[in-house]
């Protein structure tokens, strides 16, 4: 699970993360209106988690809360962190939030590896787009696109799914971004073979599911 959990995170948006308090900075609002804070919009971002119920109802629970990402000098936005370059839309990137959930049972679970962010202008379906064109990235032996309904809320989605396979055993991983106006939401959702509550050979058929409610969250952004 250790080798899972790093290979997850990889395609997520958190190298160089840092759980200090964000800053309060004004950064431009979309369009022409007023400025917003820094501290505003990690908000509204808070807000584009999914809520207490609504993991419960996938039988999950927070591991870790959401989380700003602090960018720095060295540590740029980058919303797909596998990508080996920067998506073109990543410089339009003004804020960002990560969390993971889990259904609690360590080596044997299910894992849901969170970024949501907020961009200057519509730009979150773009960014979706642009990662799809990519495959999302994903680095797993067999990784293919899979076919979700829309999800209402989102106005671009993909997603994708490979295998991991180590000494802890099989994994089945998928990767969901999700655009909607000026926000953009990549998943990673990992499911052990040991888990006996969602094995992996019926996680796809679980996958619009877990969409949908990521979708509704990605509304509240």
């Amino acid at each position: 699970m250790r080798r899972l959990a790093a290979l997850l995170a990889a395609v997520l948006v958190l190298a160089g993360c840092s759980t200090e308090i964000a800053g309060t900075a004004d950064v431009p609002a979309p369009g022409t209106g007023p400025v917003v804070s820094k501290y505003d919009l990690q908000q509204r971002l808070v807000g584009a988690m999914p809520t207490d119920p609504e993991l419960a109802q996938l039988g999950l629970h927070w591991l870790q809360e959401p989380l700003p990402f602090i960018e720095s000098q060295n540590s740029r936005y980058k919303f797909i962190y596998d990508c080996p370059d920067h998506l073109p839309s990543d410089v339009a990137i003004q804020a960002a939030e990560y969390a993971t959930a889990t259904s609690g049972n360590f080596d044997h679970g299910t894992y849901l590896y969170l970024t949501t962010a907020s961009y200057r202008g519509p730009t979150g379906p773009t960014a979706v787009a642009q990662g799809r064109a990519l495959s999302g990235c994903i680095q797993l032996p067999g990784a293919t696109k899979v076919a979700v309904p829309p999800l209402v809320g989102a106005d671009e989605q993909a997603a994708f799914c490979g295998d991991s396979i180590d000494s802890f055993g099989f994994n089945r991983v998928c990767v969901l971004l999700l655009g909607r106006q000026n926000a953009a939401m990549v998943a990673a959702y990992s499911v052990s073979d040991k888990n006996p509550a969602v094995p992996p050979a019926q996680m796809e058929t679980d996958l619009p599911r877990v969409g949908q409610m990521l979708a509704t969250a990605l509304t509240r952004a």
